[in-house]
Order: C-alpha cells, then sequence, then structure tokens
C-alpha cells in the first residue's frame, strides 16, 4: 500500500516521505529527539547561526541511519559549548525574577479556583515547572490541568519577549556578560585539554585518561550538567599523583 502511494508521488514529496520514514525507523530515534527538543529550548537570544548550526547537524545525522549515538552526543556537545555562554548571559540577566513574573503571568490567565489551589503549592517556594511535574498536579481535574499548561506556554511565550527588550535595553551589559562567560567556558575547556594532555606523558594511562575528558567534555552538551570546574581539578590532581607515582 506504502509502496504504491510512494509510486504516485511527485519527487520532491518522495524525498521528503522517505526522510520521514528514515527518521522514523532510525536506530537512535530516542537521542535524535532528544536532540531536537533542546534545539527548540535554546534561550531566545541565542544567535541565529548556531540555532541553524544545530539544525544543519539535527539534519544530517536523521538522515543518515549510520549515524552513532557518539556522533549525536558530539553534536550536542559543540552546540552546548557555543550555546553556553548566551544560556548563563541570559540566565544572569533575565532569570533572576523569572519565576515571580511567571507565576503572575499565569494567574492572569487562569480562574480564581485554580489560581488558589496552584498559589497553595508555589506559596511554599515550589517551583511551576516543579508543580506541573508533580502528583499534585496529576491529582487536579483535567480541564484543570490543561487550563495550567496553556497559561504556562503563552506566559513563556511572554517572558521570552520581556527577556528581548530587556536585553536590548541593557544591550552593553548583556554582551559583558555574554564575553565573560565565553572567557569561563575557554578556562573550563582549557583545564580539560591540560588533562588530555597529561594522557601523552604515559601511554599505560592515556586511553583512561581520555575516557575522563570524554565524559567531562559531554557537559558542554545542552542537554547535560555544565562542566564543573571542582570536577575537572580533582581529576587533575589525581592524575598528577598517579602519573608522578609512575616516574618514581
Amino acid at each position: 500500500m506504502v509502496a504504491c502511494f510512494i509510486d504516485c508521488l511527485p519527487s520532491t514529496a518522495y524525498c521528503i516521505l522517505l526522510i520521514y520514514y528514515s527518521r522514523m525507523n532510525h536506530p537512535h530515534k530516542s537521542y535524535l529527539d532528544e536532540y531536537k527538543i533542546s534545539i527548540d529550548k535554546l534561550v531566545p537570544l541565542t544567535p541565529p547561526e548556531i540555532r541553524e548550526e544545530a539544525l544543519k547537524y539535527y539534519k544530517e545525522l536523521s538522515e543518515n541511519n549510520d549515524s552513532t549515538a557518539k556522533q549525536i552526543h558530539q553534536a550536542l556537545s559543540l552546540i552546548g559549548r557555543k550555546e553556553f555562554p548566551y544560556r548563563k548571559a541570559y540566565d544572569e540577566l533575565c532569570a533572576g525574577d523569572e519565576e515571580q513574573r511567571l507565576q503572575v503571568l499565569v494567574y492572569d490567565r487562569i480562574d480564581e479556583s485554580v489560581k488558589k489551589k496552584v498559589h497553595s503549592v508555589v506559596q511554599h517556594g515550589v517551583m511551576l515547572d516543579d508543580f506541573v511535574s508533580s502528583d499534585m498536579f496529576e491529582a487536579l481535574e483535567p480541564e484543570e490541568r490543561l487550563q495550567i499548561d496553556q497559561a504556562i506556554l503563552l506566559a513563556e511565550d511572554t517572558l521570552d519577549h520581556q527577556c528581548d527588550e530587556r536585553a536590548h535595553k541593557k544591550q552593553q551589559q548583556y554582551e559583558t556578560l555574554v564575553e565573560n562567560w565565553k572567557q569561563e567556558s575557554s578556562r573550563l575547556q582549557g583545564l580539560i585539554d591540560n588533562l588530555r594532555a597529561m594522557g601523552d606523558q604515559d601511554q599505560k594511562w592515556k586511553g583512561e585518561i581520555d575516557s575522563v575528558c570524554d565524559r567531562l567534555e559531554e557537559g558542554w552538551s545542552i542537554v547535560e550538567r555544565d562542566p564543573s570546574e571542582e570536577e575537572v581539578k580533582k581529576e587533575l590532581e589525581y592524575w598528577n599523583t598517579v602519573l608522578h607515582e609512575t616516574e618514581e
């Protein structure tokens, strides 16, 4: 049936359908889905060229059934490191009062009875995102959950516009924050590079050190926790001790 349908399609539609089916059957579809979701969640102030590059890699990886999980994670890490300064600057500039502004916008869009139920939870310091992921949210009536979900979606869109406006009004401050976080990402990567270079001192340990560095660099991925300076320094201290003991 599908084959007969495909035979009737124009060449362009045929190609699109083939791509669709290849994505449906990709051996690492779950990773690709995670990648696509992460692209959709890039902060609004991420430069368009980074978003376009992320989409380019996604398209190439999803259309190639031979692409590996490692290649997908490498693409996530590459884009994540480029996005890192903009996300951090965005958070520093906009996220300080974001939860409070989000709650105000959501309250304006839901019924008073629903608002009381939400407020009874978030007044104790629970964030809205955590609330909607909890059993308490699931205990609400379906129409109440729908009302809250829709209100949050609309509120988040408004917040994005507010942050864009705030960044434009404080352009110099935002650019300074981005530059500071670029330097910070370079410094963290430099520490990881130093650790990787230590593997060249002794081939016995090179493979293990490279594996540690690969794991640390996964922190750049836009779906992982940011690289930890404390963790990198602990690894540097540990392997410095190991290599010096080997020399002795």
